[in-house]
């Protein structure tokens, strides 16, 4: 029985490391299955106003990429994408305030919390020039950050990104019925990001309104995504809705895709097309046309 036990055994183990190999290797094997890859934490803390940030900084070179993780999550969430990018540039990811091994902080604002992350960066001594990562929420730190240190921005990356502004402006003009519904889930939304992340979030949307991003580069990654009571003209215009409203952040500078093959959790679904796109920033930075 020993005998037939392991050959079972070792039959599946052949099994699971072909299908390995032949997907590409266990990262791309994980990834095809929603499973994120295992985060090794390498960071520290860096003092922050009598507070302190988790700050974890891997590979060399310029520009510096910033990834920005999604409502309540770390710097674990970029673990399928951290080191493959880290292997052309220097990258950081980071907890922010509350979350992972960072210091607690009182309600606060998106504003606050980009600008906790320019002094842990600099109290570490990482320098710009910078592109952005931002996947859901952090997608709306991403754009504070980027507005604020304009001078500093070499790109943008917007990870399916939680764009309230955006929608309510673009989408719900064009939903009819359904309106008051897709309203009513907007409110909650920003009711819970409040909650989970102690934002002030009017204050916080506010601010994202007025945020400058003209004439930065842009890279957009959505998930597809449509409503299966509306009809297809209506989703349609919808989706060219939601593009338009993406490339008037920055005329001429941005470029959009559907991310396919994904869920909202982009960085996990597909890594590839995440680690693509900081590859073009990175590129068009390098090349003078950051």
């Amino acid at each position: 029985m020993a005998r037939v036990a392991f050959v079972v055994v070792a039959g599946l183990l052949l099994a699971l490391a072909v299908d390995v190999a032949r997907v590409g290797g266990p990262r791309a094997w994980m990834a095809s299955r929603g499973i994120p890859a295992p985060y090794v934490a390498q960071g520290r803390l860096v003092e922050v106003n009598g507070r302190s940030i988790y700050l974890d900084c891997r590979g060399q070179g310029s520009p510096t990429v910033l990834l920005e993780s999604g409502m309540g999550d770390g710097a674990g969430a970029w673990s399928s994408v951290q080191d493959a990018a880290a292997a052309t540039t220097r990258v950081c990811v980071y907890d922010r305030a509350g979350r992972g091994s960072s210091t607690a902080r009182g309600r606060h604002t998106l504003s606050d919390g980009a600008a906790d992350l320019r002094v842990a960066l600099a109290n570490a001594g990482e320098a710009g020039p910078f592109v952005v990562v931002g996947h859901s929420l952090g997608g709306a730190y991403a754009r504070i950050f980027a507005a604020a240190h304009r001078h500093e921005m070499a790109g943008l990356l917007l990870v399916d990104a939680f764009m309230p502004d955006l929608e309510r402006i673009a989408v719900h003009p064009l939903l009819g019925p359904l309106r008051p519904e897709y309203e009513a889930r907007l409110d909650g939304l920003r009711a819970l990001v409040a909650r989970v992340e102690s934002l002030d979030w009017p204050s916080s949307e506010a601010q994202l309104r007025a945020a400058d991003l003209r004439g930065l580069a842009i890279e957009v990654l959505r998930a597809p995504r449509g409503e299966s009571r509306l009809d297809g003209a209506t989703n349609e215009a919808i989706e060219a809705a939601v593009v338009a409203s993406y490339k008037a952040m920055s005329p001429g500078r941005v470029r959009y895709a559907l991310a396919w093959g994904a869920g909202h959790s982009i960085q996990v679904d597909r890594p590839d097309l995440v680690i693509e796109g900081i590859e073009r920033l990175v590129d068009a930075a390098r090349a003078g046309s950051g």
